[in-house]
């Protein structure tokens, strides 16, 4: 039930945004085509605006910022295209950031769309989004 939730909230939140305009980061993305590498991909989208210190350096690629899943046998990794200038500290947001989605270095697919009606359902992938995790919290929390 509570991933039936999840994923309705975060499907209502992505056609929020599909019909508000452009994804963030979407002109990163123009080049972008299924089967690309990871460094292709990279290649493709230029030096990202994050930055970070320390071991938070790890979480970036390129100047994005960078997810690794292990599910089921299979590597996974995320990366978030984005314009705006931040550090990798800062929570990551819908309208900020837009998944780049790869398996085993490979491209599978980008945007919110892809996210949740793709990636999370048939590969498990979790949802990254704190406000839809937070949702679920309180909701649970209310039935008490």
């Amino acid at each position: 039930m509570k991933t039936l939730f999840v994923r309705t909230a975060l499907s209502f939140a992505v056609s929020l945004t599909a019909c508000g305009g452009d994804a963030a980061g979407s002109n990163r993305l123009a080049e972008l085509e299924e089967g690309m590498t990871v460094a292709q991909s990279l290649a493709s989208m230029g030096t990202g605006p994050l930055t970070a210190t320390g071991s938070d350096t790890a979480r970036l690629a390129n100047g994005y910022r960078r997810l690794r899943y292990f599910q089921d046998g299979v590597n996974y990794e995320v990366v978030y295209a984005r314009d705006l200038e931040g550090d990798v500290k800062e929570p990551l947001l819908q309208a900020k950031e837009t998944p780049v989605v790869f398996k085993d270095g490979k491209l599978l697919g980008w945007g919110w769309r892809f996210y949740v009606d793709e990636a999370m359902p048939k590969h498990k992938l979790p949802t990254p989004l704190r406000a839809i995790d937070t949702m679920s919290v309180v909701n649970r929390d209310s039935t008490k």
